[in-house]
């Protein structure tokens, strides 16, 4: 979704702190491809990063970096991670370009818990006046996806937008998610523009996170707009059919493991030698021991 620069614009702009939104020239946003992101950062963030330049100072910019957070449950300590991400944004900046620009961190939050978000500040209890001053803080911008009404989000014009926001809007609610699509469907059949790869992705998302059996999923569809219903099946088709090679092809990778274990064990037992049995199975010295070893405790 961010991916898509009108889309991504109209997503901050429906979100960012008017403040903010008036400092931007909107023309200007470009989306980064870099990351801020680390190996430990990955497990709780993804991010998408936008350059931004400012209404007064057209050669000077910042960015804004919105973290997806991975997390389906609220945690207070996120903010700690937060800084982390910042400080990487900021080391990253020096090592590229030898100079610093502001970035405005904006923490996408979706789970079904309320998520009452605070400043790191917050984290320490009963801390002496005199020392909270020595404690790291900064703003950011928290979108809590659930708490906000539905309606909203239908009414943002951007038909893309809405449409991603609300289906994962009601992702953990299965009961109300259907009623929110097919609105979602009825913008889509009387959008003017069609980007079929991002209707594609709805659908099959939806599909993914739907509780539908395969019979409750078809008449579902049957009660769709003629016009979208006979690309929304071949999507559907699809989504199963690559569900069922992705299960063969785990299927078959497990048995190949299999086999090689198999291969492994009852072969050193009959005298075959570790590098023997690492050119048979295609596998390393060091991994063809630790099988061994494994089996032997």
């Amino acid at each position: 979704m961010m991916a898509e620069k009108d889309v991504a614009i109209d997503f901050l702009r429906q979100f960012l702190p008017k403040d903010v939104i008036e400092l931007i020239d909107l023309d200007t946003i470009s989306v980064e491809n870099s990351s801020f992101l680390d190996d430990n950062l990955n497990e709780v963030f993804s991010d998408a990063i936008f350059k931004c330049n400012l209404k007064s100072h057209s050669d000077n910019h910042f960015y804004l970096s919105v973290l997806i957070e991975h997390k389906s449950y609220p945690d207070k300590f996120v903010v700690l991670q937060m800084l982390q991400y910042l400080v990487n944004a900021y080391q990253s900046q020096l090592k590229n370009d030898k100079i610093l620009h502001p970035v405005i961190p904006v923490l996408f939050y979706h789970g079904k818990e309320k998520w009452e978000f605070k400043s790191l500040p917050h984290l320490f209890s009963d801390i002496n006046p005199d020392l909270i001053k020595y404690i790291p803080d900064f703003k950011s911008v928290f979108i809590d996806l659930v708490r906000i009404d539905d309606n909203e989000l239908l009414n943002i014009e951007n038909v893309f937008l809405s449409s991603a926001l609300t289906v994962q809007r009601f992702s953990d609610f299965p009961n109300e998610l259907p009623l929110r699509v097919s609105r979602v469907i009825e913008r889509f059949a009387i959008e003017k523009i069609r980007r079929r790869n991002f209707e594609s992705a709805i659908i099959v998302y939806f599909y993914e996170i739907s509780k539908f059996e395969k019979q409750e999923f078809t008449k579902f569809i049957e009660e769709i707009p003629k016009k979208l219903k006979s690309e929304f099946m071949t999507i559907y088709e699809m989504a199963i059919q690559e569900g069922i090679e992705r299960g063969r092809k785990e299927g078959i990778e497990k048995g190949i493991e299999k086999n090689k274990l198999d291969i492994i064990l009852k072969g050193y037992k009959k005298g075959i030698s570790i590098n023997d049995l690492a050119d048979i199975t295609g596998l390393s010295v060091v991994k063809v021991k630790e099988i061994i070893e494994s089996d032997l405790k």
